[in-house]
């Protein structure tokens, strides 16, 4: 299935995919549930890394392969009430038995090469300005040496959702701190190169 993906997507001048989904669906009422390989993380981090080999191929330079973009890191899939960018109240050890396996595997077995980090609170700390979670846990441990993209409006939520930050710029530099290297329309392309050069 990854490898029919990857192919008609790069048919289509597709290079980078926003997937698979290795959030572990523990919250029935969360709209997004069906997106997810389901609430085994074992399984889920079979299927999801069986995806993300079937995508990036054997070769990246291939006509037939993307880069493959687990999402959404971490801990996304069991948000309070249900609520798409709502907090996830996990501590590192739920995270580390339950949610984060799957996308370890991912990115240790499979090879991923690309990651979106989520809207969600972890256990009190935004996953887009989360240096524990995108650099000690990804980039440390995993060796993840591919590229982190924020959520729509993940690093603009930084002030206006979390309210840990007074002004995008602060949102900026917070997220790429912790470890975030592209933005998905968060700001305009100019404000965002601007913002950075300035930083």
């Amino acid at each position: 299935v990854g490898e029919v993906i990857g192919t008609e997507a790069r048919a289509h001048g597709v290079h980078f995919g926003l997937g698979p989904n290795l959030d572990i669906g523990l919250e029935p009422r969360w709209g997004r549930i069906a997106e997810t390989f389901g609430e085994d993380v074992y399984l889920a981090g079979e299927l999801g890394t069986a995806m993300v080999q079937g995508l990036q191929g054997e070769n990246l330079a291939s006509n037939r392969s993307i880069i493959a973009e687990p999402k959404h890191f971490a801990v996304h899939g069991i948000p309070q009430a249900g609520g798409n960018s709502s907090p996830t109240l996990v501590g590192e050890r739920a995270a580390r038995e339950t949610f984060l396996p799957s996308f370890r595997s991912a990115f240790v077995k499979g090879g991923a090469l690309g990651t979106m980090c989520a809207y969600s609170e972890l256990d009190g700390i935004p996953c887009a300005s989360n240096h524990w979670l995108l650099t000690e846990v990804l980039r440390n441990e995993y060796d993840f040496r591919g590229i982190v993209v924020s959520d729509l409006g993940a690093i603009k939520y930084l002030q206006t959702t979390h309210k840990v930050s007074d002004s995008p710029k602060e949102s900026i530099r917070q997220a790429v701190s912790a470890g975030v290297d592209m933005q998905f329309y968060d700001f305009s392309n100019e404000f965002w190169q601007d913002t950075l050069m300035e930083l």
